[in-house]
């Protein structure tokens, strides 16, 4: 049901082989007209130890949802921040709605989750949460807004309620909810399986696709194999070395200029 687009092969053991797949075909996808929405050629980054990501490309449009897989350390968050221009690339074009400037780019992309460095404060209570949301999104996100997509996506919580005592299954999906509200044309969510059973994570995985499905670019990160997306980056290496782990490379202060 898929074809393979993309395959990187590793010139030293330090490097990472990088598959993309393509299954715009499978949800039958039109695609439009001129340059994509997002365009990565060939991208890199290092970090303090080594190699980070190496060489991924591929192309997605508005209403797609892209997901970058592999394992803990393999690259997934850095390259999401990346490709949300909060990650300095070290080789290799990105262009998003043709613009490359990180500042540009960065306008374009509303990160729900990307720890340790972006997140909602789970010490805040749900109302705490929305209202930083509106008050972050400049006031493109309104309250309103919120509660719709909330309840478009059957989220189960309360105002009342404290972030980091909901269920990570409720967590996840308030967040994409909030990222959705904010407008940009693209959204940013990592590990959107993490702590979650199969049918949790596939119920995750229906949200995402209904973010898409009303016109918004979805970007997540997951450690499923084989997630329900319409571009699948995989990032798991098949040689026996693993590339460094990333967390500490994560530039807290918003990434390149």
């Amino acid at each position: 049901m898929s074809d393979k687009r993309d395959e990187a092969t590793p010139t030293s053991a330090d490097e990472t082989v990088t598959v993309v797949l393509d299954r715009t075909v499978v949800f039958d996808r039109p695609r439009r007209l001129g340059p994509p929405f997002l365009a990565a050629e060939r991208l890199a980054a290092k970090g303090r130890r080594g190699p980070v990501f190496t060489d991924v490309s591929f192309s997605a449009e508005l209403g797609q949802l892209v997901a970058v897989s592999g394992d803990g350390g393999d690259g997934r968050t850095s390259l999401l921040l990346a490709l949300a221009g909060r990650f300095a690339l070290s080789d290799g074009t990105l262009v998003v709605e043709g613009q490359s400037r990180p500042a540009e780019i960065r306008r374009r992309f509303t990160v729900a989750q990307a720890a340790p460095a972006i997140g909602l404060d789970g010490r805040l209570t749900v109302a705490d949460c929305i209202a930083e949301t509106v008050t972050v999104s400049g006031g493109a996100a309104t309250e309103a807004n919120i509660r719709a997509w909330l309840d478009r996506l059957a989220v189960d919580v309360d105002t009342g309620d404290t972030l980091a005592l909901l269920p990570r299954f409720e967590r996840v999906r308030f967040a994409i909810a909030c990222a959705a509200a904010s407008r940009t044309p693209a959204v940013v969510v990592d590990d959107v399986d993490a702590g979650l059973n199969g049918a949790g994570g596939e119920r995750v995985f229906e949200n995402l696709r209904a973010v898409a499905d009303a016109g918004q670019l979805v970007l997540v990160s997951c450690a499923r194999h084989d997630p329900p997306a319409d571009v699948v980056v995989d990032l798991r290496t098949r040689s026996m070395a693993r590339p460094p782990r990333l967390e500490a490379d994560l530039d807290r202060n918003g990434g390149p200029p």
